[in-house]
């Protein structure tokens, strides 16, 4: 490990959104980076699963059950990290909400099932208003909460890392994917004004835009674009930008239900 990358592990991480897909493989390459990594999701039962297994890989994470839609239990997640390995220097909010919807008419399909990944059932009627407004605290408001809650830290320190999941669909939406569509531009949006924000003072903000959808053993397996989290959070100050592209092909990114 060389210096640079040893003083970027010496602290601990926040993985807030953790499912058996990229969300686990985004604690394993924190916690293999020698961070204490701290996970977070709804599911309890689940987080002490891939404690297990990544206990038996040789890995240490320790399992917070909290809803990132929910602020006074996200809230409550991230006091008892922070209580239990301090101050994080690494961020990484890939909580969403994910589900096939159109805005205007109902869906066009039944499952969005793309490449072998597992498939997505479609929400089928269009999205209401109260339905957008959960998806909106699950994939932004959730990301602003987690980020309020570290960058102080961070910004006393004068070094951090604050990495957001967002998607080619921040780019332009595709037809079964709109309130997801809107979300992931929202949170780019947000990624790019904390950047204004706490760049200059040290922090790094950079959102993730996967152009594919991730299967095992495929170009976007999980393992390979959790590697690019962990290559954006040791890059030097002078090659910071908010935007990362994982784009295993240039074609990747069309919209594959039209």
């Amino acid at each position: 490990m060389t210096a640079a990358a040893a003083t970027a592990a010496a602290a601990g991480a926040v993985v807030v959104g953790v499912g058996p897909g990229l969300g686990l493989a985004l604690v394993r390459r924190f916690a293999a980076g020698g961070m204490k990594v701290a996970m977070i999701a709804r599911n309890a039962a689940a987080l002490e699963g891939f404690r297990a297994t990544l206990a038996g890989e040789g890995l240490a994470a320790e399992p917070f059950a909290a809803d990132a839609g929910a602020p006074a239990s996200l809230a409550a997640a991230l006091a008892a990290a922070r209580a239990r390995h301090g101050p994080p220097a690494v961020l990484v909010y890939n909580a969403a909400l994910i589900e096939p919807a159109r805005f205007l008419t109902p869906s066009g399909i039944a499952e969005a099932r793309y490449a072998g990944a597992p498939g997505w059932q479609a929400r089928g009627a269009p999205a209401d208003p109260a339905y957008l407004a959960h998806s909106f605290a699950v994939n932004v408001a959730g990301a602003l909460q987690a980020a309020q809650a570290v960058v102080p830290a961070m910004v006393a320190a004068g070094r951090g890392t604050i990495l957001l999941t967002g998607g080619v669909l921040a780019f332009g939406p595709w037809i079964e994917w709109g309130p997801v569509a809107l979300g992931k531009a929202a949170l780019r949006s947000l990624g790019q004004s904390m950047a204004l924000e706490i760049g200059p003072r040290g922090v790094q903000v950079a959102v993730v835009a996967i152009h594919g959808t991730m299967a095992a053993g495929g170009p976007y397996d999980p393992d390979r674009v959790a590697g690019l989290y962990w290559q954006t959070h040791l890059r030097p100050p002078a090659e910071w930008t908010v935007d990362v592209h994982f784009r295993a092909d240039a074609a990747d990114g069309r919209d594959p239900d039209r």
